[in-house]
């Protein structure tokens, strides 16, 4: 049997009601399907998931899924999909509200470019990882991390979704797995122990994660067959293929991310989500911003970028800045909870604090980090953290021609003497660095 999406679409109208419109199909699959849906109340779309009860493989399957609907709806982070609520119509539909995310998913962003960038790969692999994260620390393991589940909004933003969903189908066919061999979940990015019908944490997300951080790199998965069972042999007893023999400009750091994310073991993969985003930020330190470039064509890049060049011609200051050596950390809100965790734990950001940027000229390797929070600046060295509150601080900078030229930057603080922040800051740094200070004393 397949999805009747007309009496599908007419059932859920009827269970949202005359607040709803329900408008075009986002997308389909087994037994549910997904319409974007005016909410006239809040004046705005939503994406609404539902399942034909009719279809489902198991009847248990309808309160099984309602649960960890309701237990996702429970995580809010800035790379998880927010549900809004979930419901159900007579003995006929379930259905889950979430947030309409306008962009494309991941799997979209394959088939249109078949391969992506190093750096867009590193930055989406980094934000689903640090969406892990806060889903594992709460208990929720996703079990079924791919590309489709992961979807970007305007501004390239990551969000993650239908957590815990996997996890009420495969509880409700459990039977069908012993009796007729049916696979539960994606083969492609199943993990070994997953595949072997195994118990599963959150190690088996950060395999799956590097499935799918293999495939945004090589543009193919690191298995496929002729079956399901072929690939999910091959997931349990055979090695992918190097990911450098494939894509020579993958740095060697993160080709060793990719490879420790595919161990066969779990004790030998990174063993929770927060430290491979951690791992990302070292071997990668452009992973650590949200923004992508996935969504423009190479010749749109081209031509943005030939204007670009034209408008900087005779700016001497903003040419040196171009040229000269970008810093390797400087990320603004929403600052990547890996390194939010760390500043927390170099008691850098006070509790309930939230960082707004991180600056370090040379990324993880930086022996100083400056922190712009709401409430507090802070710089961070190996010898001492310093705090101050933030609208009791002025950045500038004065200008150093010792060993060339370079820039000193100073933190002025209202009855302290002057804090030297960096002692040599290229011009680029100080480029980048200006707009994110210059409203230092504004109180958010």
């Amino acid at each position: 049997m397949s999805l009747d999406l007309a009496t599908l679409r007419r059932r859920l109208q009827k269970a949202l009601g005359k607040e709803f419109t329900v408008g075009d199909l986002l997308g389909e699959g087994g037994f549910a399907a997904v319409f974007r849906v005016r909410d006239k109340a809040q004046d705005r779309d939503v994406a609404v998931k539902v399942l034909d009860l009719g279809l489902t493989p198991s009847p248990g399957l309808a309160e099984r899924f309602v649960r960890e609907a309701r237990t996702s709806g429970q995580l809010e982070h800035p790379h998880i999909v927010p549900i809004y609520k979930v419901g159900g119509y007579k003995n006929e539909v379930l259905y889950i509200v979430m947030r309409c995310v306008d962009g494309p998913s991941v799997r979209q962003l394959l088939e249109r470019d078949q391969r992506l960038s190093v750096v867009d790969a590193a930055r989406i692999a980094r934000q689903v990882a640090d969406a892990l994260a806060y889903a594992h620390g709460r208990g929720i393991v996703h079990r079924d991390v791919k590309p489709d589940n992961m979807l970007l909004d305007g501004s390239g933003h990551v969000l993650v979704t239908d957590f815990g969903i996997a996890k009420a189908a495969q509880e409700a066919s459990v039977s069908q797995l012993t009796t007729e061999g049916m696979v539960v979940g994606t083969p492609h990015y199943m993990s070994p122990e997953q595949a072997t019908g195994e118990r599963v944490d959150g190690r088996s997300d950060i395999y799956a994660l590097g499935v799918v951080l293999y495939q945004m790199l090589a543009g193919t998965p690191p298995f496929e067959g002729e079956s399901a069972q072929s690939v999910l042999m091959k997931q349990a007893t055979v090695d992918p293929v190097p990911i450098r023999e494939l894509r020579g400009d993958v740095p060697a750091a993160l080709a060793g991310v990719i490879e420790r994310m595919l161990a066969k073991d779990p004790a030998d993969r990174y063993q929770t989500a927060e430290e491979l985003s951690r791992a990302l930020i070292a071997a990668l330190p452009g992973a650590a911003h949200d923004g992508l470039h996935t969504g423009r064509g190479i010749a749109a890049r081209m031509v943005r970028a030939l204007v670009g060049l034209a408008a900087l011609a005779g700016l001497g200051l903003v040419a040196l800045a171009v040229l000269s050596g970008a810093p390797r950390l400087s990320v603004s809100s929403p600052v990547p909870d890996s390194v939010t965790q760390t500043l927390r734990r170099q008691r850098a950001l006070p509790p309930g604090d939230v960082a707004l940027y991180v600056f370090a000229p040379r990324g993880a390797e930086d022996t100083t980090v400056l922190l712009v929070a709401r409430r507090v600046v802070s710089i961070v060295t190996p010898h001492r953290v310093r705090v101050y509150a933030r609208d009791s601080v002025r950045a500038r900078y004065r200008l150093s021609l010792r060993g060339g030229l370079a820039f000193r930057m100073i933190l002025s603080v209202q009855g302290v003497r002057e804090d030297t922040a960096f002692r040599s800051l290229s011009i680029r740094a100080v480029y980048e660095m200006t707009p994110r200070l210059r409203q230092l004393r504004v109180s958010p």
